[in-house]
């Protein structure tokens, strides 16, 4: 507990001791007057039930057990020091019960009212607690509800809207077997986009010493055209995904994107291409994710094979025929 809401309890307890305090002297006060008026200060001695009750019973079952018993205290005293009663022919026992029941009667009333009040008042602070706890737990339970909703609708404005359905991916492998260059490469692009899951790529093809970009998602405007040396040199030495999940990754893709997955040729072993996620989720990286970006590699090589050869086909031809 801080000092400011040690400081503020400290507060509240002051603020409710002077309270009672102020009405049990008000409630005796009044009292004092009212028996000098009616019966010249005899304190209520001839009056039954004694107007001293009051005072005790509202304190005690206020306030509780403390209030009441300092209440009876306070009559008690009134009692004894204004009652004039001589014992006379008396028996002295007899005359010492008589002085001692109305306060014995008021420390007792005191004491078992107000452990009634008490517990009356813990088990009203323990339920209303509980309805707090209660009403924060249903508004929690309230906006989680709310944000299912909200993303359930989503998802299925999102799935009814998807272009990229069952039959677009078959209509886009279909595209492969062109014999336009240019709508193949499209068609690949396509599928990298379905499979990688973010239209910010770049694919890179290696011709000789250096990669340069070959097929680009439709978000990639701005990136570099030549993949930097120290990447392409990682890439070839590791011979499968970087990413930036991985501390040793994380230098060479700086500025350039967040995994890199190697295309090695399935017959030489050499790499033939790279290709680049420039912009990924960080929490999608997981262990099933990775493994996911590392199987593009495995149909993704052979397209590029397929391409390049049938790119450099009509060359061969014109050169023969020249």
């Amino acid at each position: 507990m801080t000092h400011d809401e040690q400081a503020a309890k400290w507060h509240t307890r002051w603020r409710r001791s002077a309270r009672i305090a102020a009405e049990i002297a008000i409630a005796f006060a009044a009292l004092i007057v009212l028996d000098w008026w009616l019966t010249g200060g005899s304190g209520f001695a001839h009056v039954h039930p004694n107007p001293y009750w009051v005072p005790v019973l509202m304190m005690a079952l206020a306030y509780g057990t403390g209030p009441g018993v300092l209440a009876a205290a306070v009559a008690s005293g009134l009692w004894l020091a204004h009652v004039q009663d001589s014992a006379g022919e008396r028996d002295y026992l007899d005359h010492l019960f008589h002085l001692s029941l109305q306060p014995l009667m008021w420390f007792v009333a005191a004491g078992i009212i107000g452990e009634v009040t008490i517990m009356r008042t813990g088990r009203h602070d323990r339920l209303e607690k509980r309805g707090r706890v209660a009403t924060r737990n249903l508004a929690r339970l309230t906006d989680a509800f709310a944000t299912l909703s909200q993303t359930n609708r989503q998802l299925q404005v999102q799935i009814a809207t998807e272009a990229h359905t069952v039959g677009h991916a078959i209509e886009t492998a279909t595209r492969l077997c062109s014999q336009e260059p240019a709508v193949r490469r499209g068609a690949i692009g396509e599928l990298i986009a379905l499979a990688a899951r973010t239209p910010d790529f770049t694919c890179y093809r290696v011709t000789g010493d250096e990669a340069r970009a070959w097929v680009r998602g439709p978000v990639t405007a701005g990136r570099r055209d030549v993949l930097p040396v120290s990447l392409l040199e990682r890439v070839e030495r590791h011979h499968g995904l970087l990413h930036v999940a991985k501390r040793t990754d994380r230098r060479v893709l700086d500025r350039i994107g967040v995994a890199a997955i190697a295309l090695p040729d399935p017959d030489t072993g050499e790499i033939v291409g790279c290709l680049v996620l420039h912009a990924l989720p960080f929490e999608t990286l997981n262990a099933s994710r990775t493994a996911e970006l590392a199987e593009i590699a495995a149909w993704l090589t052979p397209l590029l094979a397929d391409t390049l050869a049938t790119t450099q086909r009509p060359l061969r031809s014109a050169g023969l025929v020249a």
